[in-house]
C-alpha cells in the first residue's frame, strides 16, 4: 500500500518482509517518542521447578503467581504492564499476574510445541510481538500466539558460528542483544538491529545482557571487570559508557525502573541470589528481595478509550465520519484522512447496511445514512463537509430502498452517483462485491437475515481495503441464491480463500449448486458475540485496536465499523456490561490492544462498562484515558491525543490482518496458515 491514509498506518506486511528487515513503517520523528510510564511491581523468576513472583520495589508485598510457571528465565512485561510473558525454557506463556490470568500458551519456534529452549522473552512493537532466544537465534511471533515464531535475523545477518541471546526492545522498535562467537574465548558484544532499515551493527564491545530504558534512550549492560560482572550504562548508540557498580560481586540481569533513574539486578553469591536496586543519582543501594531472581520491572502506562457519539443536531453517522475524515477546504487534522467517496444507505434497513462497511473501507469513505425517499439534511451536510465535489457516492440498494429523488439530490450537490442494486439483499451483496473486485483473494459468506454476523464479516473484509482483495456475500438464511452461487462459480478456488461466518452461512454453502470443489474455513461460535470473537482470533494477530459495539443498535455499528475497518476486530456487547466472550478476548489481547473505540449515544457508555473494559484492556480505571468525542470531534486542545489514539507509536506490525499477507509468504499472521485444516464442499 502506498496510500498515506490513516488506515494504511496499520500496514499489511508479510512475515518474510519483517524478518528481512524490509518494513514499510511510519516511525516517530526525532524527539517524538514520549514515555510516561510509571514503575509497578517487579517480576521475579522462582527458580527451577517454581513459578513467577511479584514484589514491590521497596521490598514489600511479595506475591506468588502459581498459575504462571517461571523457572529460570527473566520474565518480560507488556508495554502497559497488563500481561507478563514468562515460563520455562520448554514453554512460554503470557498471562495476568492479578485477577483472571487468561493464560495464552505460545507456540515453539518454527512451529514446534516446545523447541530447543527459550531464553529472555520480551515484548516488541507496542506489545504486538514477543522476541525470545532459542537455540542461539532470536525468534519473534505475535504475543497472542497466533502463529509460530520465526527467525528475526536471516541470511548474512545471522551467520553460522554465532549465538544471539538476551534481546531487549525500545519503543521505536530497535532490538539490542548480545552476540558471541561459538568456541571463541572472546566476550560477547552488544549488537543492535533496526527493523525499519534492516541495519545490523555492533554497538558495544565486551558487553552482554543489554536492557533499554523505557524511553529507549539508554542501555544498561554487563561487562566483566577484574573477574566480576559489573553494570554499565551507555546511550542507545553505544556512546557515553559509564560504570555504575564497583563492588566485588557479580551483578546480573539488570532491569530499569520504567520511570527512570533506578536499576534493579541480581547479585549472585556463593549459595544464593539477592535482588538489589541502585539509585543512579546518589549511588545508594537497597535490597529488594532474597526470594527469586531475574528481576523484570513492570511498566504502567495508560491506554485510550474513545466514545464517539451523536450530539445536538449531529447524528451518529456524521459523528463517525467526522471522527475519521478531514473537512474539505480546512487544514488537515492529525489522525484523519481525506474522504475519496461516500456510501449511502437507508437508515431503516439494517441488513442492507452490512455490505456498505467493506465497500466504504475499500473506497475510503464514510457510511452515511438517510431516509429512502428524500436525502436527509444531515446526510447532505455531511457529504458537503467531508467529500470533494466530483467524488462518487455509492447507493447501496435498488430504488425500493433509496429512490431516484435521493439520487437526483446527491447529483445536484455535485457528486457522481453509482447505484449498487439488486433484486434482493443477496443480489445487492454480490453487486457490491463486484464493485470491489471480480477476483477477490478472500470471500466471507454470512447470513444476511440478521446484521451481526454480516457486519463482523464485512469489517474483516474491509481490513483489506484499497486493494480489492476481500468481499462479503450474503445468504438468505440457510437458503442458497443464484446471485451468490454464480459469484462463487465465477471464481477459482485455487486462488480464492473462502470463510463462512455463522452456522447458517455454512449450511447454505453446503446446499449450493457449485460447479467447483471448495475448501473453506467455518467460523461459528454459536452466538453472534462469540462468532465475532472467533472471527477476530482467526483474522487478526495481536491487534492494536478493537471496536466494541452495542449489539442492539445497528446504526452505531454500521458507521463505526466502516470508519475503523482496518485497525482491528469488531466485538459485540450489551450496553450495560462487557459480554463474557469480548471480555475474555480483550484480556488475552491486552498486551497489544491499546485503543478501544465505541460508537453510540453518550448515555450508553455506563460506569460498569467502562470498568469492565478497563479491567480487561488496562490495569483498571486508573490506567485509562477516556475521550468523550461529542459529534465525532475532539476539542482542538486534544488533537494530538486524537492522532495518538489512532496511530500506534510503531505502526506497521501493530494490527496485522491475516489476509494482508502476500500469498508467497510461508507464515500467515493469523491463526490459520493456508495449509491449516479446512472443510470441503465435496
Amino acid at each position: 500500500m502506498k496510500s498515506t491514509s490513516r488506515r494504511n498506518l496499520a500496514a499489511l506486511i508479510s512475515v518474510s518482509a519483517l524478518a528481512a528487515g524490509a518494513l514499510a513503517v511510519t516511525m516517530p520523528g526525532a524527539g517524538a517518542t514520549t514515555i510516561n510510564a510509571q514503575g509497578g511491581v517487579i517480576g521475579l523468576s522462582g527458580g527451577s521447578g517454581s513459578h513467577l513472583f511479584t514484589i514491590k520495589p521497596d521490598g514489600t508485598g511479595l506475591t506468588s503467581v502459581p498459575s504462571i510457571a517461571d523457572n529460570g528465565i527473566t520474565p518480560g512485561w507488556a508495554p502497559d504492564g497488563t500481561r507478563v510473558v514468562a515460563g520455562s525454557t520448554e514453554q512460554l506463556v503470557t498471562g495476568r499476574t492479578t485477577g483472571t490470568t487468561s493464560l495464552v500458551q505460545l507456540p515453539g519456534a518454527n512451529g514446534g510445541a516446545a523447541g530447543p529452549g527459550f531464553t529472555g522473552p520480551v515484548y516488541w512493537m507496542d506489545g504486538a510481538y514477543v522476541i525470545s532466544g532459542s537455540g542461539g537465534e532470536l525468534f519473534y511471533g505475535p504475543s497472542d500466539g497466533a502463529f509460530a515464531p520465526v527467525p528475526l535475523l536471516t541470511g548474512t545477518q545471522h551467520p553460522a558460528g554465532v549465538t544471539d541471546d538476551n534481546p531487549t526492545t525500545s519503543p521505536t522498535g530497535q532490538v539490542a542483544f548480545d552476540r558471541v562467537t561459538v568456541g571463541s574465548d572472546a566476550a560477547p558484544d552488544v549488537w543492535t538491529f533496526d527493523p525499519v532499515s534492516g541495519n545490523l551493527s555492533k554497538t558495544i564491545s565486551d558487553a552482554s545482557s543489554p536492557v533499554f530504558s523505557a524511553d529507549g534512550s539508554t542501555l544498561v549492560f554487563v561487562r566483566v571487570v577484574d573477574g566480576h560482572r559489573q553494570l554499565f550504562t551507555a546511550a542507545a548508540d553505544g556512546t557515553g559508557i559509564t560504570q555504575v557498580t564497583t563492588d566485588a560481586a557479580d551483578h546480573l540481569h539488570p532491569t530499569w525502573d520504567p520511570a527512570g533513574g533506578r536499576i534493579a539486578y541480581d547479585v549472585a553469591g556463593a549459595d544464593s541470589t539477592t535482588v538489589e536496586m541502585l539509585t543512579l543519582s546518589d549511588g545508594s543501594v537497597s535490597t529488594v528481595s532474597t526470594t527469586g531472581s531475574n528481576p523484570s520491572w513492570q511498566p504502567l502506562r495508560k491506554n485510550t478509550f474513545s466514545w464517539v457519539y451523536a450530539s445536538g443536531s449531529v447524528t451518529i453517522d456524521q459523528a463517525a465520519s467526522r471522527w475519521a475524515f478531514d473537512t474539505v477546504g480546512k487544514p488537515h487534522v492529525p489522525g484523519l484522512i481525506p474522504a475519496r467517496s461516500a456510501v449511502l444507505v437507508n437508515k431503516a434497513m439494517s441488513t442492507y447496511s452490512s455490505p456498505a462497511i467493506s465497500l466504504a473501507a475499500e473506497k475510503q469513505g464514510p457510511v452515511i445514512m438517510s431516509s429512502g425517499t428524500s436525502l436527509d439534511t444531515t446526510a447532505s451536510a455531511e457529504l458537503k463537509r467531508g467529500l470533494p465535489k466530483g467524488s462518487t457516492v455509492y447507493l447501496v440498494g435498488g430504488t425500493n430502498l433509496i429512490n431516484d429523488s435521493v439520487a437526483n439530490t446527491v447529483t445536484a450537490l455535485g457528486y457522481k452517483v453509482l447505484r449498487l442494486g439488486g433484486a434482493d439483499l443477496t443480489a445487492v451483496s454480490a453487486r457490491v462485491a463486484l464493485q470491489i473486485t471480480s477476483a477477490p483473494e478472500w470471500v466471507f459468506l454470512a447470513d444476511g437475515t440478521d446484521y451481526h454476523d454480516p457486519m463482523s464479516a464485512s469489517a474483516a473484509a474491509g481490513a483489506l481495503g484499497y486493494k480489492g482483495r476481500g468481499v462479503v456475500l450474503l445468504t438468505h438464511g440457510t437458503t442458497p441464491t443464484s446471485s451468490v452461487t454464480n459469484f462463487l462459480n465465477s471464481l477459482d478456488p485455487a486462488t480464492t480463500n473462502l470463510v463462512t461466518v455463522g452456522r447458517n452461512a455454512r449450511t447454505a454453502l453446503g446446499t449450493m449448486p457449485l460447479t467447483k470443489d471448495w475448501e473453506y474455513w467455518a467460523i461459528d461460535g454459536g452466538s453472534t458475540d462469540q462468532t465475532a470473537v472467533d472471527l477476530a482470533r482467526f483474522w487478526w494477530a495481536a491487534p492494536y485496536e478493537a471496536v466494541v459495539q452495542d449489539t442492539w443498535t445497528w446504526q452505531n455499528a454500521a458507521v463505526g465499523n466502516a470508519s475503523n475497518a482496518t485497525y482491528g476486530p469488531v466485538l459485540w456487547s450489551t450496553e450495560a456490561l462487557l459480554s463474557p466472550s469480548a471480555k475474555e478476548y480483550l484480556t488475552q489481547e491486552s498486551a497489544s490492544v491499546q485503543s478501544v473505540q465505541m460508537f453510540g449515544p453518550n448515555a450508553s457508555y455506563s460506569v460498569n462498562m467502562r470498568t469492565e473494559l478497563a479491567n480487561a484492556v488496562a490495569n483498571g480505571n486508573s490506567w485509562v484515558d477516556t475521550h468523550w468525542v461529542a459529534g465525532g470531534v475532539l476539542p482542538a486542545a486534544k488533537a494530538d491525543v486524537h492522532a495518538a489514539a489512532l496511530t500506534p507509536a510503531f505502526s506497521a506490525p501493530a494490527a496485522t490482518p491475516v489476509g494482508g499477507l502476500d500469498k508467497a509468504a510461508t507464515v500467515l499472521p493469523g491463526r490459520h496458515p493456508l495449509d491449516a485444516p479446512r472443510h470441503t464442499t465435496r
